[in-house]
């Protein structure tokens, strides 16, 4: 009988544990708000709280997109296009080792509108070993003053920049293109920009350590400028 008892606990006890869930999200703003001529990003962070090594993957999931916003994300120092739905490599945690490089961006493209997307971590071996954020975008409508100055470039994210960046634009200005000099003045890239409204994934691989500044330019005249800053770690 005792026998008989135990080995339903410890059935019990590997139940239980197989239906524990090892992964955990964290963030930080999940409601983000900007006008509609800005890239906006989110934030968030996964922990493994389990017992074991875990190989993990992300997944984005549109639940909700605005007419006209293009979603797409960040993760392990790599970018993705808007078509790419789930990361094509995996990272092992270790228990209790945390990611935080997930960066959930929208591109509202100049278009009015609320946007909802959620992304999941999971366990490639265990897919039911997940894990879900979401994300709501609000793009805002655009006054006259935020499509000029600075405000017509936005924030480079990640800045500092280690192997890529993205910048988001807006300009009603034909043959734009995106400059980015060293603080000697010397050019280091010079981009055309081909849309009135987007952003662009510039990579920084190929620069050094140091501080630049990029800039809105049409032929010769500056529109507006920003800094960044190249940290190669």
């Amino acid at each position: 009988m005792k026998k008989s008892i135990l080995v339903a606990l410890l059935l019990l006890n590997v139940t239980l544990n197989g239906w524990s869930q090892s992964l955990q999200i964290s963030a930080g703003n999940t409601n983000i708000s900007g006008p509609a001529n800005t890239l906006m990003i989110g934030h968030a962070s996964v922990t493994n709280v389990g017992g074991g090594l875990i190989s993990v993957k992300v997944q984005r999931i549109q639940n909700d997109t605005a007419a006209g916003h293009s979603s797409f994300f960040c993760w392990g120092g790599a970018c993705f296009p808007a078509a790419t739905t789930e990361s094509p490599f995996f990272f092992n945690l270790n228990p209790g080792d945390v990611d935080t490089t997930l960066e959930a961006k929208l591109d509202p493209l100049g278009h009015v509108g609320q946007s909802v997307v959620t992304y999941c971590f999971f366990d490639m071996d265990n897919p039911s070993d997940s894990d879900c954020v979401t994300f709501n975008f609000n793009a805002t409508a655009v006054g006259v003053d935020e499509l000029s100055g600075n405000r017509a470039l936005s924030v480079a994210a990640p800045n500092p920049a280690d192997n890529y960046t993205v910048i988001g634009y807006a300009t009603t200005a034909k043959n734009v293109r995106l400059v980015i000099s060293n603080l000697l003045g010397a050019v280091v890239k010079d981009l055309p920009l081909s849309d009135k409204q987007n952003s662009l994934v510039v990579s920084t691989s190929d620069l050094k350590t140091g501080i630049y500044i990029y800039s809105l330019q049409q032929e010769s005249r500056i529109i507006a400028s920003r800094k960044l800053i190249v940290n190669h770690r």
